[in-house]
């Protein structure tokens, strides 16, 4: 079927916004279908590679992932997603490493990568796992913090050990995750060396009024998380693109250098 200039921009939005939407919910066979439709017609569109790619990876499809992400390659020689994953999907295939795809998905709420003052906060882990451990690790991956003796350990939802929080970190939220607080956490990004994850207070217990999770300190020195590979409204963009100022407050917190967290995030 032959379509006109108006019809293509149209598939194309629409199929995009398809494609974005499977994601977000974590329906990645209906998201490879959604971009295999756009570069079927549109073969230099450098995103929806980028995406297949992505959902391929999901699906622990990786010579498919592959085949993706060196397309994007070949449109976009500075393409540094594609770079990026090509070196992940080549650590996963060496290690014979087999995703589980799990028939309940994880939704990715796109507010969770969003700082709220003294309710969320962005830590690097220390003491990570190998780097065939972290090579399946995706930024919007939700994680699970396991308390220990002084420390506070992420590990996977397959409980696979990840890193653990800094000392002065994990002391802080050990002590309010004993008195009733609950917390939820999300990788923010991932590479061979590094891992961040940004962790939210879900529920304050009565009992810890008044006590902030993330102190002012450590909300100023994180800056704000893009989500890599979607299109965000205008409107969006300028509310988090405005950083609010920070009340000065004190802390026993000292804070911490934001230069491991400027990687974007694929969703």
């Amino acid at each position: 079927m032959v379509f006109n200039d108006d019809e293509q921009a149209k598939l194309k939005k629409n199929n995009t916004q398809a494609a974005i939407e499977h994601a977000m919910a974590g329906r990645w066979r209906e998201a490879v279908e959604a971009n295999k439709a756009i570069v079927d017609l549109f073969d230099g569109d450098v995103e929806s590679w980028n995406r297949l790619g992505r959902a391929y990876m999901e699906l622990g499809e990786y010579t498919e992932a592959k085949k993706a992400y060196r397309r994007s390659k070949e449109l976009d020689p500075y393409n540094s997603i594609a770079d990026r994953n090509l070196k992940r999907i080549e650590v996963l295939l060496a290690s014979g490493a087999i995703k589980v795809v799990e028939s309940g998905v994880q939704r990715v709420e796109p507010q969770m990568f969003i700082e709220e003052i003294g309710k969320a906060g962005v830590l690097v882990l220390g003491g990570l796992a190998s780097r065939e451990v972290l090579a399946r690790v995706d930024a919007g991956d939700k994680v699970n913090l396991r308390p220990g003796p002084g420390s506070l350990f992420i590990d996977s939802i397959n409980g696979e050990y990840l890193g653990s929080l800094e000392t002065r970190h994990a002391l802080r939220l050990l002590k309010l995750m004993k008195g009733g607080n609950r917390y939820s956490a999300n990788v923010i990004s991932s590479s061979d060396d590094k891992l961040a994850v940004i962790i939210r207070e879900i529920y304050q217990d009565p009992s810890q009024a008044g006590q902030v999770s993330f102190p002012a300190r450590i909300a100023a020195a994180v800056s704000k998380p893009e989500l890599e590979e979607v299109h965000v409204e205008e409107t969006e963009r300028s509310r988090e693109t405005e950083e609010p100022e920070l009340p000065a407050e004190e802390s026993d917190d000292d804070s911490f250098s934001d230069d491991d967290d400027d990687e974007e995030l694929e969703v």
